[in-house]
């Protein structure tokens, strides 16, 4: 698969493409540990340029529009502050294994933060953004029959059944590949607030993956792999030169659902996600050239992750690493891609709300909302990241890869058909 972006004036809207769909919908961020979403995508912000790249615009204009409250059971008035695109291939183009490559220009400015550009993969059994699809999918990939998990993992390894065309005693789930995910900033010093080791700006290289390591979980903000703590990971991870441990994300406690989520999950059903992560530091010249991003994917067993940055090996993840810690393994999943600029206060914001501002308003448009939002962000807007390409490769001969979003091996149609309400707003 090769998209070159070549053809002047794409439209991405629902139906106009036959491999990438640019939505309208808010970036629902509902959850127990997020809420931090500042986004609404619409599909006018994603185009192609005269110059033969994909334009993915994000501006400071807010989008208010009125829908249904499950919660109040009312019709209300909604809103987000930001406005942009998401562009991605769900139920269209899907693959397993291969090599996965970028080349892109990140968008606005690398000292400047409040963007959050990404390009990421998916497991085509949950929709990005859908919580109702990712809730008990994201991101198990687990194939083992654990009754003390089984109600956390929707398609379990324990299931006998065959409805939807699954397979009997596979283990399924929406798993997630983070090729790249940029955070601009200034330079801060060391030991400040936002002072990772790499310094600003960087991009992390993340597996996200469950079901994650049960007890002695290395503590946020500390490195294990220095300190010799008698703490649980992942064993024979690798970085390159310039890259190092994500010691401040380690990942996500699914809990039990608050009264106001979109999704529930009951005290049985919390599970833990891990995030096996890379920081790497990056320069302006990421944001103002075009570089090449790059993941080498083996699934299954004896399989590898690996992740390349205009050549240079950031990081990898061997298949013992994650059979070892939780009996998990490298992702089977047919998976899609995902290119998106997200606005976030969980991530692309360097540095927390300062004290003494109004840090539940983030509006361009409100002088009262300045405070909270980071030094130059609504200055810079509008502000695009450009896609040079976008390529997959894979081996003809090895059966581990394989193209389509309902493979015989992993099918997803049927099931998505039957649940079709999770997958729609």
């Amino acid at each position: 698969m090769s998209d070159e972006f070549n053809v002047v004036n794409r439209t991405f809207a629902d139906g106009d493409d036959p491999t990438w769909t640019a939505g309208d919908h808010s970036d629902d961020a509902r959850t127990s540990v997020g809420k931090g979403a500042l986004i609404f995508y619409n599909h006018s912000y994603v185009s192609t340029t005269d110059e033969g790249y994909l334009k993915i615009t994000t501006t400071g204009e807010a989008t208010k529009w009125k829908g249904f409250n499950p919660f109040t059971k009312k019709y209300e008035v909604f809103e987000k502050e930001f406005r942009g695109g998401m562009v991605n291939s769900w139920n269209k183009f899907c693959f397993s294994g291969g090599v996965v490559e970028v080349r892109l220009r990140l968008p606005g400015k690398s000292d400047t933060g409040g963007l959050w550009p990404a390009f990421w993969l998916m497991g085509n059994l949950g929709r990005a953004t859908y919580e109702h699809s990712t809730n008990m999918m994201w991101p198990w990939s687990y194939n083992r029959c654990d009754r003390d998990r089984q109600e956390a993992q929707e398609i379990s390894g324990c299931d006998r059944t065959t409805h939807w065309d699954l397979l009997q005693n596979q283990g399924r789930g929406a798993t997630e590949i983070d090729v790249m995910e940029a955070m601009p900033g200034k330079q801060v010093s060391k030991g400040d607030m936002g002072d990772l080791g790499v310094g600003l700006p960087y991009m992390s290289s993340t597996l996200q993956i469950s079901p994650g390591v049960p007890k002695n979980r290395p503590v946020p903000g500390k490195n294990f792999t220095e300190l010799g703590a008698d703490w649980s990971w992942y064993d024979g991870l690798t970085f390159g030169e310039t890259s190092k441990m994500n010691m401040y994300f380690y990942g996500t406690m699914l809990d039990k659902t608050q009264k106001d989520e979109p999704a529930g999950r009951s005290i049985r059903q919390v599970y833990q996600a891990d995030a096996v992560s890379a920081l790497t530091p990056l320069s302006s010249d990421h944001w103002e050239s075009f570089h090449t991003y790059r993941l080498e994917w083996m699934p299954g067993t004896e399989g590898y992750l690996a992740w390349f940055l205009d050549g240079k090996k950031l990081y990898d993840i061997p298949a013992f690493s994650v059979q070892g810690a939780t009996g998990a393994q490298i992702p089977e999943e047919p998976s899609y891609l995902i290119l998106n600029t997200a606005v976030s206060t969980t991530w692309g914001f360097p540095q927390a709300c300062p004290e003494g501002c109004a840090c539940d308003c983030f509006d361009c448009a409100k002088p009262e909302c300045r405070c909270s939002l980071p030094v130059g962000l609504c200055e810079m807007l509008p502000a695009s990241m450009l896609v040079d390409y976008v390529r997959v490769y894979q081996l003809e001969d090895d059966e581990r890869h394989f193209l389509g979003c309902d493979n015989p091996r992993y099918p997803t149609r049927k099931f998505i058909q039957a649940h079709r309400w999770r997958y729609q707003r």
